[in-house]
């Protein structure tokens, strides 16, 4: 007759095996989250919907309005605000605005000083449809005309621009 040993099976304990299947878990689901985060994408800010228009009956020689027309946002802290002005293809400058009603250098285009002035038409404190940005040409009588102005604000992808006609 065969004797039939019984071998003594050892395994790991239960709280061994707890602790790996939780680790185990843990680095898949890393893995897989690392994985599909590439495809997730998208972008952090939330897209600018601006316009600004030519005012012609508002404007002058050396003075260009545009009004403001805004749909997301709907208003916005003036301070979030930052104005870009290029003459031509030539940057001029790019300035943030600090408030309402202030007359700020942008830089200097064809020896004469350019200033931007944002008036909030409407008395609320906020940037939203109805103000105005006005774009000045230091130089006496000197005109704007081909100039762009480009406005972007802080936390919002994408910009508004409009041109001055010639």
């Amino acid at each position: 007759m065969k004797r039939i040993y019984k071998k003594k099976e050892e395994g790991v304990s239960p709280v061994i095996a707890t602790i790996l299947m939780v680790a185990i878990t843990v680095v898949l689901a890393a893995t897989v989250w690392l994985l599909v985060s590439g495809y997730t994408g998208g972008s952090s800010s939330t897209p600018l919907t601006m316009s600004l228009t030519y005012d012609v009956q508002q404007s002058t020689g050396n003075t260009s309005v545009f009004d403001i027309a805004m749909s997301h946002p709907t208003q916005v802290d003036v301070t979030k605000v930052k104005v870009t002005v290029k003459n031509g293809t030539s940057l001029v400058g790019t300035v943030s605005i600090s408030g309402f009603d202030k007359m700020i250098k942008v830089g200097t285009s064809g020896g004469q000083n350019i200033y931007v002035k944002v008036f909030d038409l409407n008395n609320n404190t906020k940037l939203d449809t109805g103000d105005q940005i006005t774009l000045i040409n230091g130089g006496k009588d000197s005109s704007l005309g081909g100039y762009t102005i480009i406005v972007s604000i802080t936390g919002y992808s994408g910009n508004a621009k409009a041109t001055v006609p010639s």
